[in-house]
This record gives structure tokens, C-alpha cells and sequence, in this order.
């Protein structure tokens, strides 16, 4: 910078007097832009370099993160198991048997989910899906879940496709609450044909009207009121981006999203 101040500062001094200006410094003048140029490159490519190795450091802190929310899961299951034995058990001894299913349907439920999220080979999409049969849970809604894939050649980065996922659960979680318990009902199924994999989110909830197919993936459009409606707009561009597509029938309400593999066609 103080290079091409005085650069300027002289050039204009011949300038204002009228002289001509030397071949050296024509030369000096060439030499420092050249260098500043170079110099500007280097310092761009370092600064790309370092914010290439600080996603890396945040993306793989998120893995570690998700890896030992996976391992407490774990854990958790296997601390609460003796305590289901002994539930279980009183409930037999009291003749309760009826209870006793229902109580075991539940606890079987949650098993079986934490084992099929296992298959996945990204911690990421595997903890988001625990995450969210949780939270189906605590609002008292049954959660169906399918994966006959590892996911293995996924070519989106398991935070897009966390976003694809956590959205399509989170608006088909919202369309059954205002039905009875009994009624609520969201299932998850991930698998994969020879070229693409195949996310499905259906839901128990009310349909939606042919005229509404299109637009509810617009950005801003939403019958939940102001404020809302930018999430299905969200997964159509992240689908879109990565070359997949993204469809909807109804009823029942099914989104499918399918994504190419990684080295596909």
C-alpha cells in the first residue's frame, strides 16, 4: 500500500511538471504491480486454504459430536433396559397383562429404531433421525421407520441432507398433531434402487389439494399463517442442487425425494 502511494505521489509530481517520465521508472512501476498481483494471489490462496481446513475442523467436531450423541444413546438403552425387565415383571405379577404388551410394544419400538438408524454409515443422519422419533414421541406420535440402505454413496453432505429430512419431519409431525392420538402417525423410509436413493416422509395428516401441489413449494407459502412456508422451498433447492427431484402425492401426504449416487450418471 505504501508502494503505490508513492508511486502515485511521484508520477503525479512529473505530471504537474510537465516531465517526461523515465523508462526506469516505467520499469519500477511495472515491477511493483506485478509484485503487489502476485503477492495478492498468495495471500487470497492462503486465505481460502485456511477457511478450507476451519469447515474441516467444524465438520469434523460436528461428526465427533454426533458419533458420542450416538454412543449416549447407546448407553442409555442399555441402562434402561434392566429397569424395563423389572416394569415388565411387576406388571405380570399383578396380572396385567394387556399392560404389559402395550408397555414391551413400546420399549421394542424404540429398540428397533435405534437399531436400524445403526445401518447408516453418516453419525449425522443417523442422530437426526433419533432426534426426531424422539420428539415424535413426546407428542404421543407413532413413528414408522424403513432404511434398507446405508446410505454408503451419498453425494450430499449429511448436513443438506439433515436439512431435507429435519424439514419434511418436522411438517409432516405438524400436520398430525391436530388429529387424536390414536390417529397420529409419521413414517421415515430410506432406500436405494441401482442409481439413486430414496427418501420417503408420509404422514396421517389431511391431504393436500391438487391445486396446492405446486405452490407449496413456493418460498413464503404456507396455510400455517405469516412467517412460515420457507421450509418445502428450502428442500426443493438443496434436491435441485444436487440433481435429485423432489415429488409429492396425496392422500395420504408422501414426499419422495430421490438423490443420484455419488459416481452416477
Amino acid at each position: 500500500m505504501g508502494q503505490a502511494l508513492l508511486i502515485c505521489l511521484f508520477t503525479q509530481y512529473l505530471v504537474y511538471f510537465n516531465t517526461s517520465i523515465p523508462l526506469g521508472w516505467i520499469v519500477i512501476v511495472d515491477m511493483v504491480i506485478f509484485g503487489n498481483t502476485v503477492l495478492g494471489f498468495i495471500l487470497l490462496r492462503k486465505s481460502l486454504v485456511l477457511e478450507e481446513q476451519d469447515n474441516l475442523i467444524r465438520q469434523q467436531a460436528k461428526h465427533i459430536q454426533n458419533l458420542e450423541e450416538m454412543i449416549r444413546n447407546i448407553r442409555a438403552q442399555r441402562h434402561d433396559f434392566i429397569s424395563h425387565l423389572q416394569a415388565v415383571y411387576g406388571m405380570l405379577q399383578m396380572g396385567k397383562l394387556e399392560s404389559a404388551r402395550e408397555y414391551l410394544a413400546e420399549v421394542t419400538g424404540d429398540i428397533r429404531i435405534l437399531t436400524q438408524t445403526l445401518k447408516l454409515k453418516s453419525p449425522e443422519v443417523a442422530a437426526l433421525v433419533q432426534q426426531k422419533a424422539a420428539l415424535a414421541a413426546g407428542r404421543n406420535i407413532s413413528f414408522g421407520l424403513v432404511i434398507e440402505s446405508d446410505l454408503a454413496k451419498l453425494a450430499v453432505r449429511p448436513h443438506n441432507l439433515n436439512r431435507i429430512l429435519g424439514n419434511l419431519l418436522d411438517n409432516a409431525m405438524d400436520a398430525v398433531m391436530f388429529l387424536a392420538t390414536k390417529d397420529r402417525f409419521v413414517r421415515l423410509e430410506i432406500r436405494e434402487d441401482e442409481q439413486n436413493y430414496i427418501l420417503s416422509v408420509g404422514n396421517s395428516g389431511p391431504g393436500i389439494r391438487e391445486d396446492l401441489m405446486e405452490k407449496i413449494f413456493e418460498p413464503g407459502f404456507s396455510t400455517k399463517g405469516e412467517n412460515r412456508g420457507l421450509g418445502l422451498a428450502i428442500v426443493r433447492e438443496i434436491v435441485q442442487q444436487h440433481g435429485g427431484k423432489i415429488k409429492v402425492s396425496s392422500p395420504p401426504t408422501i414426499f419422495t425425494v430421490t438423490l443420484p449416487k455419488a459416481g452416477g450418471e
